[in-house]
């Protein structure tokens, strides 16, 4: 085998392991968010509990 057709493959093959890398990196760090703040929560629990209580009352009213 050629010495640079070795070192050429051996290269891509080097470049496709980083890209690889690089992307479960990438990954990785999509996946962590930051911790919601106090008013977020307790906006997300009012649209929540409210979404739950409409729909509690639409059930309630189809079944009657």
């Amino acid at each position: 085998m050629d010495r640079n057709f070795f070192y050429q493959k051996r290269a891509e093959e080097h470049q496709r392991e980083i890209s690889r890398e690089l992307a479960n990196r990438h990954l990785l760090s999509d996946g962590r968010h930051d911790p919601l703040t106090t008013n977020q929560a307790r906006r997300l629990v009012l649209r929540l509990a409210s979404v739950a209580i409409a729909m509690t009352v639409l059930l309630l009213f189809t079944m009657a």
